[in-house]
This record gives structure tokens, sequence and C-alpha cells, in this order.
């Protein structure tokens, strides 16, 4: 096979794992729902609205789902069409890091890293759902190969590009995108060859500007003209993205989340054999080969440290990892094997290592025939390495080697396929889950047809107390359903002069929901008035007519 059909391979592989059952992997509601919205109308689609009507939006900014609203409105909404994006960037983000690897240690290199990548366990089950830490990982990937040409070529409109990069990945996932700038700083400072202060500040103003773009548009739009910021007291989005999704979240867990049987399996396989290039490559490496374990380094310490004192409620966080866990296992395979005849040792060290922690490593009963075999190929190659006096039979044993360290995430990955239809929508992660329910219920689609029935004219079918209860609906018939109190429950809109404006204003008839003495929430006061004023016609059903 020629070298430039190798990537191709790859990638071809990755796409293979990546959509394979994509059309029926179970969609998020919640999300499933806003891009349905969004796929409605274009002034939906630039605020993220959750729900048809344009009401409220998502608790977050809803430039990770702008693909998924897009494929939607072209195809239709299906479970695939939906899950497309996903796989398109899933795949190109192995696509990417090949080139960014390639370029840094060679094309070996940059073919190892790939090929880690499409078979990283937790990369596999975020590419046929909605999750966006997948277009954030590309991104910061993309910026990273901008960052690269920078240092290597000393071209300072390349560390602007990346800065656009990461200033795009805001949009995706607000403040996380921005965990790399750190990263890109000291690792430029530390690696480049002509060190420029100005261009820093530069790449630092670029990224803030692009990262400035929607929170301007939804700034400037009057409030009557764009949906109520979800996740807000007072309507704000600084508040959703600088409150809520910032300053709520820091919490300070500890780095051990990552080495706990919910995480560690979903990208933590190669972490020995990364541990053991960063510290070698430092050490034995000069100029652009040292920079890249420089760079891949401080993306794995400064990422681990975040989520030591951030909100780590989801182990699929753990996907930003993995670019440096494949960069560095990649770029740090091609090191030792280069120094094998000076340092013997080294190689079989980082074999050795990555089978005891396979071993050793939480997980689940379905990789306990896998584990050992790891084993006994990591000993057959590290002998064969060690024992080796012909190239051929130091080839073998670097091949066995190589397939002992990648086969028990490999074996992690294609259980999670296996298991596509059964998977959690709402936090998927590698491995064996159980069947989750994600369509409308028997009890909510004949809710609907009745409301149909006996509903015309109003803006919205019917009001429900909290974007859990409208989701589904939403997601799956495109009802229009009013979700008072946002994605908590706790947003205060509708306020009760608004709700009681619609329903004077025959825009809202039918409002659901439980009694709750006292309310709690603006959600849940509009459905004790409703509850008190309004006819009880079904269960939790009040005609407000």
């Amino acid at each position: 096979m020629s070298i430039r059909w190798r990537p191709a391979a790859v990638g071809g592989l990755a796409a293979v794992i990546y959509a394979w059952g994509m059309a029926v992997h179970p969609v998020h509601n919640y999300y499933a729902a806003a891009v349905r919205s969004m796929a409605g109308s274009w002034r939906a689609f630039v605020f993220g609205a959750f729900d048809p009507q344009g009401s409220i939006t998502l608790d977050k900014i809803p430039g990770g789902f702008w693909p998924q609203a897009l494929s939607v409105r072209l195809f239709g909404f299906h479970d695939w069409s939906v899950a497309l994006p996903g796989v398109v960037e899933a795949v190109l983000t192995v696509l990417v890091l090949h080139r960014v690897v390639a370029r840094w240690a060679g094309e070996t290199a940059g073919l190892l890293a790939a090929l880690t990548m499409a078979l990283t366990p937790v990369a596999a089950a975020l590419a046929k759902s909605q999750i966006v830490d997948t277009p954030l990982t590309l991104l910061l990937v993309l910026a990273a190969g901008a960052w690269q040409r920078a240092v290597s070529d000393d071209r300072p409109w390349s560390l602007l590009v990346c800065g656009v990069w990461v200033g795009v990945a805001f949009h995706v996932k607000m403040l996380q995108a921005w965990v790399v700038l750190p990263v890109f700083a000291a690792a430029y400072l530390i690696a480049a060859p002509v060190r420029r202060w100005w261009h820093l500040l530069a790449a630092g103003a670029t990224c803030l500007a692009v990262s400035s773009i929607w929170l301007v548009v939804a700034l400037v739009t009057p409030a009557g003209a764009r949906p109520y910021m979800d996740a807000t007291a007072d309507n704000n989005p600084l508040g959703m993205v600088f409150g809520y999704n910032a300053a709520s979240r820091l919490h300070g867990h500890g780095v051990q989340v990552l080495l706990t049987s919910r995480t560690a399996p979903q990208v933590g396989w190669l972490l020995p054999l990364c541990l053991l290039s960063i510290v070698l490559g430092l050490l034995w490496t000069r100029g652009r080969m040292r920079s890249g374990f420089v760079l891949w380094g401080l993306w794995l310490a400064v990422h681990v440290t975040a989520f030591g004192v951030g909100d780590f409620r989801h182990s699929y966080y753990v996907l930003v990892l993995a670019p440096a866990v494949a960069a560095l296992t990649g770029g740090g395979i091609v090191l030792l094997w280069r120094v094998r005849d000076r340092h013997r040792w080294a190689l079989p060290t980082a074999i050795l290592l990555t089978a005891v922690w396979t071993v050793v490593l939480p997980a689940r009963p379905i990789l306990k025939p896998v584990a050992p075999a790891a084993a006994v190929l990591a000993v057959f190659g590290v002998l064969a390495l060690l024992a080796a006096r012909n190239s051929r039979l130091t080839a073998i044993g670097g091949v066995v080697g190589l397939v002992a360290v990648l086969i028990t995430p490999t074996a992690w990955t294609l259980s999670t396929d296996v298991r596509v239809v059964t998977a959690d929508a709402a936090s998927p992660a590698a491995g064996a889950k159980h069947r989750q329910s994600h369509g409308v219920s028997v009890a909510d689609e004949e809710l609907l047809s009745w409301l149909r029935a006996n509903n015309s004219g109003t803006r919205y079918l019917m009001a429900v107390d909290g974007a859990g209860s409208a989701a589904a609906i939403i997601a799956h018939t495109g009802a229009s359903v009013l979700p008072m109190g946002g994605f908590t429950g706790r947003t205060p809109f509708p306020t009760n002069a608004q709700f009681l404006a619609l329903i004077h204003n025959g825009e809202l008839r039918y409002v659901r929901g439980d009694v709750h003495t006292p309310a709690r929430t603006v959600a849940e006061t509009n459905v004790n008035w409703a509850a008190e004023h309004c006819r009880k016609v079904r269960d939790r059903l009040y005609d407000c007519r």
C-alpha cells in the first residue's frame, strides 16, 4: 500500500467503527429537541432555541449543534441524520491528527497516532452521539496543527489561525475550549526557536474576538427578538456562559477521578506508554521533535488539572485527552524504536508497563479474556526485542508489542459498537450499557393525539414544567410545547405575568404538571395557578381557555 493511501485506510477504519449502528443509536432527547427546533427556523438556529416557537434557548452556546441542525434541515429528522455530523467530525479528527503528528514526528508516528485515535473507546462512543465533545476535539486538534506550523516554521500568522480555531471551539463548549490556551502559550515559550510576546498577545486577542461573536450577537439583539437565555435569572447570555457553565462548575474533585472504573477505560489504556514517552522525549530529543513532546505533555497535564478542579460529572469529558494520548503513543513508539540499539531497555519497558496497567486497570468483565492475551503478547514481544540478533526478529517483536498495547482498547471500543442500540444517549461511554428509553411513551402519544383533536389556533399545544417533560415530545414529534423553567426547571421563564398573558391572548390553553405546595420555582407557580384557576381535563392536565 502506498504511503498516500495509508491515512485513508485508517480513516476508512475509523468511519466503519464510528458509523456502525448510527441509524439505531438513541438520540439525546434534550439536544435532539433543540436540533429539531433549530432546523425549523434561522432565528432558532442562530440562538439555539430549544422549542419550535423559539421561546427559550439551550443552556449553552449552540455552535456544536449547528452541524446537526443543518443535517436535519437537509435530510429531515432521523436518528442517522442527527448522528451523521458527529461521525464526520470524529473521522476528520483522526485524519487531522495524522497530519499534525506526521509533520512533527514522521509518517509512521502519524499513522500510529491516527490508528490509536480511531481505536480510542470514548471516541467511538461519542462519534454517533449528540455530545459536542467530538467537534470540540476536532477544533482543538486543528488549533494544535496551526500552533505546530507557527513554532516549526516561525510563521506568526499560523499562531493567529490557532487563536481562530480555539475561538470557534468556544462556540462549541465555551470555557472548556480555553483550557488549551495556557498549553499553547507555555509550549510556544518553551519550544519556539524565536519567541515574540506580541505574537502571543495577537493570537490571544484573535481568540477572544472570535470567541465573542455569538455573545455579542445575543447581547445586541433585543430580548423580545430572541429566545430567553436558559439557566439565567436575568436573560443575560454572559450569565449563562460564565456563571452557569463556568463558576458554578468549580468543585475541586481531584485528579483521582481520571483513575476510576468510570473514566480510565475510556481513554487511559496507554497512559504508562505516554508518560514514559514524555520523560524520554524531553531528555533525548531537541528542536522540532522535542516541541511535540512539550505540547502534548502539557496538553495532558493541563487538562487533567482542569478536570481536577471542575465538575467532572460525565466520563465522556476525557475525550479531549485522546489526541494527546494518541500523539504521544505514535511519537513515543517511533522514538523508542529509533533508539533501540543504544537503549534496548526503553521499548520493552514501555510495552511491559502498559501490559501491567492493562491487567490492573479497572474494567468490566467483558475484557477479562482480553487482558491476559495482551499480557502474553507483551511478554513475547519484549523477549523478541531483547533477544533479537537480526532485524526481522526485532521487527516481529515490535509488531507483537504494538498489538499487545492496542488489543485491549480495541476490544473495549468494539464492545461499544456491539451494544450501540442500547447505549445511554445522555451519558455515552464505551462498554456495555443497559437499554435506555428514548422515544415518546404510549401515554404521551395518546395525550398528543387528544390535544391535537381538542386544541386549535394556539401558539403552544401545551405548557409543561421543565424541559425534561418536553424533550422527547419535541424531539420525536416536533410538537410545539412550552418548557417552563428550562433545562433545570428553575429558570424564571415564563414569569407569571408572561404566563397569564399567553393564556389571555389565546396563545396557550393547556398546562401540564404536578402541584407543589409551596411552589419553589416560577414554573411550579404557573402550574399551581393553572390547577387553581383552570379546569382539570385529564391527569395533571388543565384547560385554561
